[in-house]
């Protein structure tokens, strides 16, 4: 029973890694590519609707409200999934996968053709779902694509490390100092992705979905999960 947990620890934690990663990698792309707008840091996403709407740029808002929008819809279907998907232990894991792999697919075969508003809303559903979802790094709480409450949480670890001397809180340092990392390299494969082609980055963020959702598949039917 405890080897089974312990799996099911390091399968979710590699699961954050690469939902981290992909959150990075996204924002870079509807930042770069969408009116500026930010899939997973909603508290940026209010701050530029805020600004344009009182500003007067009515049109370029809207893109904003339906990010955020989408991202409230996925937040809440990704408790829906979770509440429904308790006990079914690594299988769970497949299921999220699949719906992110789809949603993925669908939007790299219609990015010529789908309006900035969809694109956008669809992202922000996706974003919405993936953070509530995949946010469990070893034995820390992460947010997988929200950086301010990473850091500000990061430097209370680091305070009870160096002047408590807290061993637990050097472990959850070193989590959130990789989490933080791992979104920018996210952000910054993302955005070398797109100098080569803007196309590319849904197409490689689908190839990612895929594979994760391949080795999560094998990893289930291996014989120590059977």
């Amino acid at each position: 029973m405890e080897k089974k947990k312990t799996e099911v620890t390091q399968i979710s934690t590699t699961l954050t890694m690469l939902a981290i990663f992909l959150m990075g990698f996204i924002d870079a792309y509807t930042f770069l590519q969408q009116n500026e707008a930010f899939v997973t840091a909603q508290t940026g996403n209010l701050v530029s609707l805020s600004v344009k709407l009182f500003s007067g740029q009515w049109k370029e808002a809207i893109s904003h409200v339906w990010v955020f929008v989408g991202f409230a819809i996925g937040a809440f279907a990704g408790e829906a999934v979770i509440d429904r998907s308790r006990d079914k232990g690594i299988k769970k894991y497949r299921f999220y996968l699949l719906i992110q792999t789809i949603l993925l697919l669908a939007l790299a075969l219609a990015q010529e053709h789908v309006a900035g508003a969809i694109m956008l809303f669809v992202l922000g559903t996706l974003a919405g779902y993936e953070l509530t979802i995949f946010r469990k790094f070893r034995g820390t709480s992460v947010n997988n694509g929200i950086m301010t409450g990473n850091t500000k949480n990061l430097m209370g670890h680091l305070y009870q490390l160096i002047f408590n001397n807290d061993s637990k809180a050097k472990s959850h340092f070193n989590n959130l100092a990789a989490t933080v990392l791992i979104f920018m390299f996210g952000v910054g494969a993302g955005t070398l992705i797109i100098q080569v082609n803007a196309s590319y980055n849904l197409w490689a963020a689908f190839i990612i979905s895929l594979l994760t959702f391949g080795w999560t598949t094998a990893h289930q039917a291996s014989p120590s999960q059977r």
